[in-house]
């Protein structure tokens, strides 16, 4: 099931806040952290990365994801952002989004 943009949102401000998070984030933190949203999409599309859509996010790179938009994030909210750790995480959402080679039964073309 694809999470969507409000759910990566809380998640991004959990980990931001050490879990603080009320019901709802409110709409000022919703709009800057779509803002970090989508600036890390860009920067993972620049690197050949592709999110297709972030609006319905896969499971597969979910907490990842919310991780890599919390550390850009962070210095605004009373953090530090870590640049090897960001890449770190960069290099994870690359690993489980790269394509599995296909191999097939091997056929045999006789003369």
């Amino acid at each position: 099931m694809a999470k969507t943009r409000a759910q990566i949102q809380f998640k991004v401000l959990a980990i931001l806040t050490g879990g603080d998070v009320g019901l709802n984030p409110s709409a000022e933190d919703a709009e800057n952290i779509d803002g970090y949203i989508d600036s890390v999409v860009e920067e993972l599309a620049s690197d050949f990365i592709a999110i297709p859509d972030a609006d319905a996010l896969d499971e597969d790179i979910y907490i990842t994801f919310c991780k890599l938009v919390a550390d850009a994030a962070a210095e605004e909210y009373g953090g530090k952002s870590d640049p090897v750790k960001a890449q770190a995480l960069r290099n994870r959402i690359r690993v489980i989004k790269r394509p599995t080679p296909g191999y097939g039964p091997q056929e045999t073309d006789y003369f």
